[in-house]
């Protein structure tokens, strides 16, 4: 009789040993099932609810917490877009409206500039005005393609390139100033045919930015190169510095980040409009430092390339 209660009672112990473990497989299969719903939700589907197929209370509730809680976050999510879009819409319209009074003010200023019945005094008083006045243009151009870079959903216009003359045409473009300024310059530009994707206006929009940039801060060097790499190809433009040059190569594409030099010219957004026309692009940029050269990359995918 005492025997038979104690093999009852090891019956009931391993019956619970069973049921307890059953219920935990149970409970790590249905664990294990939650993280691959939510990565998929994550990654691949966000209206892929996520399902139980074991059904018990607690976790038929956390599964409906989880699926209510990312409802709200892909509302929150698509409400924010739209915001934003609205708002960068706003600001595009804003921009342009600014922009038709400031080129006729400058229109009308150069007239008179030109009337030739000005003192020595009001031609300083107008020369200050007509200076600050381009740079309101500067501005106002600036954010206007932002705002219109960021308001804009649609696919870009994506075609082959050849980058050896697209940037040569570019270099052309900038002559007149760099002679002026009387700069040493390298150009290493391919000789072969190297296809890159992208939209060309993007590119030059780039590419004249990246002028821009060297125009004020270069003291008497600038070069340009092209390096084919097994997948991409890096454009570089790169410069020495003025002397009085002073600022922190990791906020260069920042918006209204300045350097400290002699020129304080322009709005402080033109490497941000580039790393914004990058994003655009699928292409990544770069500025580093190297002694008294400022470099520059535009890492782009290449779509053929022959070394040279």
């Amino acid at each position: 009789m005492e025997r038979a209660g104690i093999h009852l009672v090891i019956g009931i112990l391993v019956l619970a040993i069973i049921v307890f473990v059953v219920r935990l497989y149970q409970y790590k299969r249905q664990i294990r099932g939650f993280t691959v719903a939510v990565k998929k939700r994550r990654d691949v589907d966000y209206n892929q609810p996520v399902t139980v197929d074991y059904f018990n209370r607690d976790i038929l509730e956390l599964a409906d917490a989880l699926n209510e809680y990312t409802d709200l976050q892909k509302s929150l999510a698509l409400q924010y877009a739209g915001d934003r879009r609205q708002l960068n819409n706003v600001i595009a319209g804003i921009s342009h409206d600014f922009r038709t009074p400031l080129t006729s003010a400058n229109g009308y200023m150069q007239l008179l500039a030109k009337g030739g019945n000005l003192s020595d005094k009001d031609k300083e008083y107008l020369d200050i005005a007509m200076k600050k006045i381009t740079y309101l243009k500067l501005l106002s151009d600036d954010f206007f393609e932002i705002s219109a870079l960021e308001a804009k959903g649609e696919d870009l216009e994506i075609s082959p390139i050849n980058l050896g003359n697209f940037l040569s045409e570019c270099v052309l473009q900038q002559h007149a100033w760099i002679e002026q300024q009387g700069l040493k310059t390298s150009f290493r530009l391919p000789q072969e045919d190297v296809f890159v994707e992208t939209n060309e206006h993007y590119l030059k929009r780039m590419l004249e930015n990246l002028f821009s940039n060297v125009r004020k801060y270069v003291k008497s060097y600038m070069g340009m190169s092209v390096i084919c790499e097994k997948e991409h190809v890096v454009i570089v433009v790169e410069n020495d510095l003025k002397d009085e040059t002073d600022f922190d190569v990791s906020q260069v594409f920042e918006p209204f980040y300045r350097g400290r030099a002699r020129s304080n010219e322009g709005s402080g957004l033109g490497l941000y409009v580039v790393k914004c026309l990058a994003k655009r692009l699928g292409y990544e940029v770069q500025a580093e430092c190297v002694e008294d050269r400022f470099r520059l990359s535009v890492i782009a995918k290449q779509s053929h390339c022959q070394h040279f």
